[in-house]
């Protein structure tokens, strides 16, 4: 068998010819290549002569993969992207109300049944394949539209996630004084007669207790001077009365939302090698301050009280399955699987660095600075509601409500509040920033290897690409920026991220376990110099995690609870019944925006345009290629199987894109059970779209077994690989 026979058989599977080369010849063209091309020591001479053969044959030279400047870049970008806003504003009101301390048995066994094995396959597939979201599914390319669900919708979650982060920088410069502008009520710049100032607030409670000691004080048709100046003040959601009209545009939070873009692009612009040293920052700063900012609480009067609410264990709550179902949400959403950001990050790190120990260490750092977060919060609740006299539930919240509302009114009571109010939305600057940067980095690298490669080297690729991707969010950002931003922003919150986030990451844990198998992934963690994963790992990929992934799922797109805006003060201009009688208290009013049903099915669109895409792209893939695989990787559990297992081909339909491929010949030590890989050049065989001739090159890079696509923009092949 010469170099020509080989190229025939690769000209049969370009033209479709029963989807792939049969398997005596593909036992010739292995054969071949251990024995004449690996093992030759004229190889170099053999290749050479054949591209002689050949006109118009360009050799392309792969640029270099960037790489972290150093491992601790990389561990501090994927824990600054796990601990964001919601270890701050979610966690510590989920805890709370369902079950407090008892929360945390649910919390931490699903961390380990569904949130953890996640984590750690997406680092696995993004180190070992070194692709982004979408170009990774070159291993199971039928399931591709996985990876283009997930940058759409880490894409849509920055219109409204660095809204958050907008608010924040507002409040952050508005905290830049000797009075903080939300302890006081002005009707001038909007406040209503029903604003209550905290001296005002004293008084009442100084009153009300020495006239019964024994009943709770309670707001009546009263609201807190922070919670008008967030509604009334920085939103004015007064001059709005819903998604039909969302008034008139909010200037300064235009300014805030552009220059935490413009953080973004200067942090993101030259890839890893920047944002790798802003997160030194960004990562560490939070537990600095929050680290201040409990030391400071555990101070106050009623702070022991806020905490022991906090961790005191109800187990009666284990009994109830919401319990449970909000213990799995919480916890994936914590640790940023399905985003395809630690699938980004990973692919700059070394093949063989040691993933697992920071998939565990972030996982751990990430579970104890929600509880930490918690304790921190529940601490100035407590003092709150000493002030108040009130019990500490009446004091609560969640979301926006808690960090713009509820908390800075507490903080706004202490000595020196203009420094703690600094302080906190510093915080939550930071923890924006981070997941702002983890989310956008994932679009960015799957959209960087869809590129021709002439175009990645041209130097200014990356800061012009990064521009295009962040100028455009921030451009659909600004309808945040309305009075009637919240509304698009509570829409936003509740479609874009929910059960789409879920579905995806569902098919992307049975497209690995299932299709691309097992028995693979455990031959890549292998060869990656990873501990083998035990069957604790294998069981939770092949069911556990998709069982607890459909549960959610379900649980998600099942809930009853009905779309809506809940008002934290009285709005008189958006009343339509003037003579309604509207209750106030802190935690919210009974004046709400119910959201008309054209709403409903924009959030369901939103959220259905990224799911969609997987069925789209599988369908399209199956119709131009067909879909072959092998029952015994739907079935494998792994190298623990009981019954053979042995190594072959599979195909998804034959490779329209370029390829190269690697002969890997294992050999097993009869001393040991250690296989001992070589790795070696194989000739790939590739087809010149403009001459139509076939020629061998050897310059090659490792893949998995299998027909599948590269990266490089080359003309049709077929990968031979060695088994």
């Amino acid at each position: 068998m010469d170099e020509f026979h080989i190229i025939d058989l690769s000209k049969k599977a370009v033209a479709n010819e029963d989807d792939c080369i049969e398997e005596n010849q593909k036992t010739e063209v292995n054969n071949y290549l251990t024995e004449e091309i690996v093992h030759s020591p004229t190889y170099q001479q053999e290749t050479d002569t054949v591209l002689a053969k050949s006109s118009n044959v360009e050799r392309v030279t792969l640029p270099e993969h960037e790489t972290w400047s150093n491992q601790f870049d990389f561990f501090l970008s994927i824990l600054g992207y796990a601990v964001d806003l919601a270890n701050v504003w979610r966690f510590p009101y989920v805890c709370f109300t369902n079950g407090g301390g008892a929360f945390l048995i649910p919390y931490f066994v699903l961390m380990v049944c569904s949130a953890l094995p996640m984590f750690y396959l997406e680092l696995i597939l993004g180190q070992k394949h070194r692709h982004g979201a979408i170009k990774l599914w070159d291993i199971c390319p039928v399931f591709r539209g996985v990876g283009i669900a997930q940058i759409l919708i880490s894409y849509m979650v920055a219109f409204y996630y660095n809204t958050v982060t907008a608010w924040s920088l507002y409040f952050f410069l508005a905290s830049i004084t000797d009075k903080l502008p939300w302890t006081h009520c002005d009707t001038r710049r909007g406040n209503t007669a029903d604003c209550v100032s905290y001296a005002t607030l004293t008084a009442q409670v100084a009153n009300h207790t020495a006239e019964n000691n024994a009943t709770p004080f309670a707001l009546h048709n009263q609201t807190l001077a922070s919670t008008e100046y967030f509604e009334r003040v920085v939103l004015s959601m007064q001059q709005s009365t819903g998604l039909d009209d969302l008034g008139p545009v909010r200037w300064q939070i235009v300014g805030c939302t552009v220059v935490t873009f413009l953080i973004l692009y200067t942090a993101m612009r030259h890839g890893v090698k920047t944002s790798g040293k802003v997160v030194y920052v960004t990562a560490l700063c939070p537990y600095v301050l929050l680290f201040v900012l409990l030391f400071n609480g555990i101070t106050l009067e009623g702070s022991k009280q806020g905490i022991l609410y906090f961790i005191r264990p109800r187990f009666e709550k284990l009994s109830e399955m919401k319990v449970w179902a909000n213990a799995a949400i919480q916890i994936f959403f914590s640790t940023g699987a399905g985003f395809g950001a630690h699938i980004a990050y990973a692919t700059y790190n070394p093949t063989q660095y040691n993933c697992y120990r920071d998939c565990i260490i972030t996982s751990i750092v990430n579970s104890m600075t929600s509880i930490f977060a918690g304790i921190t919060v529940f601490a100035y609740l407590g003092y709150l509601a000493h002030l108040m006299h009130s019990p500490v539930e009446s004091v609560t919240g969640e979301g926006p409500g808690l960090v713009f509302q509820v908390y800075p009114f507490a903080i706004g009571t202490l000595p020196w509040a203009p420094f703690w109010a600094v302080t906190f939305f510093l915080l939550l600057i930071m923890l924006g920033l981070d997941s702002g940067m983890g989310g956008l980095e994932s679009v960015i690298t799957a959209l960087t290897d869809m590129m021709p490669m002439n175009l990645i080297k041209y130097k200014h690729f990356r800061p012009l690409l990064t521009l295009f991707i962040l100028g455009s969010a921030c451009t659909v950002a600004m309808v945040n920026a309305t009075s009637g931003g919240m509304y698009v922003f509570n829409l936003m919150d509740r479609y874009m991220a929910g059960a789409s986030l879920l579905i995806g990451s569902l098919f992307q844990v049975i497209a690995v376990a299932w299709f691309y198998g097992l028995d693979q992934l455990c031959e890549d963690i292998e060869t990656m110099k990873l501990p083998n994963p035990s069957l604790y790992w294998r069981l939770c990929w092949k069911f556990v995690t998709p069982g607890m992934l459909t549960v959610m799922i379900v649980s998600s797109v099942l809930d009853p609870t009905p779309l809506r805006y809940n008002y934290g003060t009285r709005h008189p201009e958006l009343m339509q019944n003037t003579s309604e009688i509207i209750e106030i208290g802190i935690q919210g009013t009974t004046q709400f925006y119910d959201y008309p049903p054209w709403a409903e099915t924009l959030g369901w669109f939103m959220s259905g345009i990224s799911v969609l895409m997987i069925p789209i792209v599988a369908t399209v893939v199956i119709v131009r290629r067909g879909c072959h695989f092998q029952m015994r990787k739907i079935i494998s559990i792994g190298p623990m199987d009981f019954w053979p297992l042995s190594t072959k081909w599979f195909f998804f339909g034959d490779s329209t894109n370029p390829e190269i491929a690697t002969a890997t010949k294992s050999v097993k030590s009869q001393d040991n059970e250690k296989e001992l890989e070589e790795q070696a050049f194989a000739t790939t065989i590739n087809v010149n779209s403009s001459s139509g001739e076939f020629v061998a090159e050897h310059p090659t890079v490792l893949l998995s077994e299998g027909c599948r696509e590269d990266s490089t923009q080359r003309p049709s092949s077929i990968s031979v690989t060695l088994f």
